[in-house]
């Protein structure tokens, strides 16, 4: 008897277990481990974990704790950086992980919550409901935005659908993938998605459906590998279309700078003189080396200026300093002008920007940062709600851009430059990329970051794996100046051509191709025709299966509710469409 409690037990929570084994395993793409093949197994311990719940609220929870897990194993580096730039200890530091883990999973709780309504209300295929559910997710904003696609983005053959769909439409095919996987793992025991016994309604016969059964397994395990197959053997063919029209492309030689100052070093104003020596000395031998132009990370230049200065400055403090011709692409902190508030404070905010100062002095007017970093730079709802910003930020702070605007380099060889900055983290956000290509349609993106809060640890490397999908999607090479991080040249391809993780100060040098071609199908319209196909996927699912049961109730016309329970239970009754094929009569039936 105590055993076969035991067994009653972990049955009964085994959704939990699959959850947070699932999560833990979809972490583990994340570097030390590299264990690429993971996202796809871990999405399909997700969706064994959430296809049977009996509620929303039930697959909510069970998404929440794979989202808990997956933040705790993929995020692991968080505790060492409060350790290290903050006086708390080592327990508030795991607490903090805990916590962060935890608001991170809401999204991946989302996932499960519609997963399981699809399934159980409108009837859906479990892989496409699943990929709603991911699609979703990986649309809602989090402070890391990780997703299935950018974690596979060393491999980028399978993501080359990202200029067609985007790294979320990608993601989403992930997850009919994995939610193959699943299909043919509940039958080897026996199950179909929703929790229906597979073999129902099959060994009315004297003879068993063992037939059934094996089609009902090895069916959509080939139908995942065959399309992890397309997705290779496409990419591999617009790679091989992309290298090529890239042969005849003018390219520009850009020199990447790693100033390598640490975070606390950059804010003390002893340290600044000599970091602007450093960028002079680097920019130098950048000039000496052949570079048209040389670019420093976000904030790079120690010392603020006005919002609207269009002249460089000059002595001590000059972007251009001894020996430096220009043009520099320089990151830096411009200052707006004070504001008063309605309750009589004096604000004084500031951007995070990025200019051109140009061989005569001169300052192109600034592409300041759109999207700032939740907690880091800004209160999330502070743009909205004046009195929360003020009430975190009581003199000012950051504030983020209003629109996208190109810098813009002539060149006495080849096309001028037309270049779209992605600031920080900007580079790993969808939308952003997306806004500023459509608005400005540049021939060169350009990322400049400072990632030194992060030194020693994987967030760079993560950051870097993440970026690879905006040149995918938008089809520009990207290049990307970091301090302290990874500095890399990304091609249109999304393979790295050149990457530098050095501790020390250093130039990387890239030569792009300057790319004026015209967007790409998903910059013009995103999300919107991958989801509307989706949905009408879904609804016709719905329609297909409230038809089916319309004609099954007038044959079970004579049999009361109690003798047919199945048929009544919306999540036992689903008429999937991949286990009807695998089970020759309609499920419907009781």
């Amino acid at each position: 008897m105590p055993k076969a409690s035991t067994l009653r037990a972990l049955r009964s929570r085994a959704p939990l277990l699959l959850s947070v084994a699932g999560g833990a395993t979809f972490a583990l793409t994340a570097p030390p481990t590299d264990l690429y093949p993971a996202v796809i197994a871990g999405l399909a311990l997700l969706a064994a974990a959430v296809h049977d719940a009996p509620t929303f609220w039930r697959a909510f929870g069970r998404g929440a704790a794979w989202g808990t897990a997956a933040g705790i194993v993929g995020l692991r580096f968080v505790p060492e950086v409060i350790q290290r730039f903050t006086p708390l200890g080592s327990a508030a530091s795991y607490l903090a992980l805990v916590l962060l883990a935890a608001a991170q999973s809401l999204v991946w709780a989302v996932c499960g919550g519609i997963t399981s309504a699809l399934l159980r209300r409108l009837r859906a295929p479990l892989e496409l409901a699943f990929a709603a559910g991911v699609l979703v997710a990986v649309a809602i904003p989090t402070v890391f935005g990780w997703t299935p696609a950018g974690l596979m983005s060393p491999w980028p053959a399978l993501v080359q659908l990202a200029d067609l769909i985007g790294e979320r439409g990608v993601s989403a095919l992930f997850a009919v993938g994995a939610a193959l996987l699943t299909r043919a793992g509940l039958a080897a025991f026996g199950q179909a998605p929703g929790g229906r016994p597979l073999a129902r309604g099959l060994a009315q016969g004297p003879r068993p459906a063992r037939p059934h059964l094996s089609r009902a397994l090895v069916y959509p395990a080939l139908a995942s590998a065959a399309l992890f197959g397309l997705l290779a053997i496409h990419g591999a063919l617009r790679m091989a279309a992309v290298e090529r029209a890239s042969a005849g492309l003018p390219t520009a030689r850009v020199a990447l700078v790693n100033q390598a100052v640490g975070p606390h070093e950059r804010w003390q104003a002893k340290n600044h003189p000599r970091i602007l020596r450093t960028l002079h000395d680097l920019t130098r031998k950048a000039e000496a080396g052949g570079a048209e132009l040389t670019l420093w990370p976000e904030a790079a230049y120690p010392y603020p200026l006005a919002h609207s200065a269009r002249q460089a400055p000059r002595g001590g403090r000059a972007i251009l300093g001894p020996g430096v011709r220009g043009p520099v692409l320089a990151g830096l902190i411009t200052q707006a002008p004070p504001v008063k508030a309605a309750d009589g404070v004096e604000e004084r905010n500031s951007y995070n920007s990025a200019t051109l100062v140009l061989p005569d002095g001169s300052m192109q007017p600034t592409q300041d940062k759109l999207q700032l970093l939740w907690f880091g730079e800004m209160v999330p709802g502070g743009a909205y709600l004046p009195w929360l910003r003020r009430t975190f930020q009581k003199s000012g702070g950051l504030i983020p851009g209003v629109e996208p605007r190109a810098l813009t380099l002539a060149r006495e060889q080849g096309p001028a430059l037309r270049i779209g900055v992605l600031n920080c983290y900007e580079d790993t956000l969808t939308g952003v990329g997306r806004r500023i290509t459509s608005a400005l349609t540049p021939n060169l993106l350009v990322n400049i970051t400072n990632d030194a809060w992060f030194t020693g640890s994987a967030e760079p490397e993560l950051h870097a794996r993440l970026a690879a999908m905006r040149a995918i999607e938008l089809r520009r090479d990207l290049v990307r100046a970091v301090n302290l991080g990874v500095a890399s040249w990304i091609d249109a391809r999304g393979v790295v051509r050149t990457r530098s993780e050095s501790a020390a100060p250093e130039i990387t040098f890239a030569t792009p191709a300057v790319r004026d071609t015209p967007l790409t199908p998903y910059t013009r319209l995103g999300d919107v025709p991958l989801a509307s196909l989706l949905a009408l996927a879904i609804l016709a699912c719905a329609l297909r299966a409230r038809r089916s049961q319309a004609k099954v109730s007038p044959e079970a016309g004579g049999v009361s509710s109690e003798a047919r329970p199945l048929a009544d239970a919306p999540e036992l009754a689903s008429p999937d469409a991949a286990t009807q094929a695998a089970a020759d009569v309609p499920l419907s039936r009781p």
